[in-house]
């Protein structure tokens, strides 16, 4: 780091000089033009290139195969990248299931369209700016569907009517907020106007990503926990089920709140009870767990692997809580 003082010219002009070193290295000579994207966080970058001409404006992919799978990572892939007009091209020409697949994921994921489609192309075109999106309203969605999915999966392991292929759907939404979450988190580490688009932080956009990240494994979870309860037929004991609904229903709070914490800013004072209260959930899990042994071993499995998902929901929760304790020292 290198310290350079302001000078002023003129009537309103302020100049900084720049290292000759570094204006070497990357071709700059007097005249040239540079640009200057001024960030909410006080920070001002500089580069030689326009928006426009972004890394991020468009990428190509030559499949290596004629895998499904292939085309749809890649494809996947270029998406939460954050690149602005995806190109796939296929190996010899697309078949009919490579195809099917590439549109039907386009049409799944949020703020894009097939442009151009043929045997030897498919071209997606982003139609979404940064400023038409809101990563805190984005948080606050995934985390509803995210808590809703996981109240079903336990509602349905306590015996309660519950569809799992409802819990999936759901799944399936909470995926697609979290790829568009993560698309302009990456988005931001290449496109230096994107957070003054999105209106955030360096510090907020990490924190909204991280946090969704969590709330995306805790859906993960829900759809676990609901599994195990559609394959097992046999009975639990009353008490036992209304112990693990609580405990389930204690995990929620717990995400819930730091994920309020998150968005709202919580003191370090109000995270560390969240946290306080995480601790007591796990010991309360361990406790069932270990008391397991006295149960067949069909309804001491089920049970384990419902706990395990309580418990690493609960954990999540306190990791959200962590970022929101480490984002209260910068208020």
């Amino acid at each position: 780091m290198e310290a350079r003082k302001v000078q002023k010219v003129g009537g309103g002009t302020y100049t900084v000089s720049m290292p000759v070193d570094w204006a070497d290295e990357h071709d700059i000579e007097a005249g040239d033009l540079l640009y200057l994207y001024p960030h909410l966080d006080g920070s001002l970058t500089i580069r030689r290139n326009e928006k426009d001409q972004s890394e991020l404006s468009n990428v190509e992919i030559v499949l290596t195969d004629s895998e499904v799978s292939t085309a749809k990572r890649m494809f996947q892939a270029a998406y939460t990248a954050g690149f602005d007009k995806i190109t796939l091209y296929p190996e010899d020409i697309f078949t009919r299931k490579q195809r099917q697949a590439v549109i039907s994921l386009s049409r799944e994921l949020t703020g894009i369209e097939v442009a151009e489609e043929s045997e030897s192309q498919i071209t997606v075109q982003g139609l979404l700016d940064a400023s038409e999106v809101s990563i805190r309203q984005s948080v606050i969605q995934l985390r509803f569907n995210t808590l809703s999915m996981h109240e079903a999966a336990i509602a349905a392991f306590a015996g309660d009517a519950t569809e799992v292929e409802y819990i999936s759907r759901r799944d399936d939404e909470a995926d697609r907020v979290f790829q568009l979450i993560t698309r302009h988190f990456n988005r931001s580490l290449k496109d230096f106007d994107e957070l003054n688009q999105l209106g955030l932080s360096r510090r907020e956009l990490f924190a909204y990503y991280f946090t969704a990240r969590q709330l995306e494994r805790v859906a993960d979870h829900a759809v676990k926990i609901a599994n195990v309860a559609s394959r097992y037929d046999g009975e639990i004991d009353e008490e036992l089920r209304s112990e693990v609904r609580s405990l389930g229903s204690d995990s929620r709070q717990i995400v819930e709140d730091s994920t309020d914490a998150v968005i709202n800013d919580y003191s370090a004072g109000e995270i560390h009870s969240t946290l306080n209260f995480c601790n007591r959930v796990t010991e309360d899990v361990s406790v069932i767990d270990e008391a397991l042994v006295d149960r067949t071993p069909k309804e001491a499995f089920v049970v384990t692997r419902v706990l395990d998902s309580i418990d690493r929901t609960a954990k999540y929760g306190k990791n959200i809580a962590e970022c929101a304790l480490q984002n209260s020292l910068w208020s």
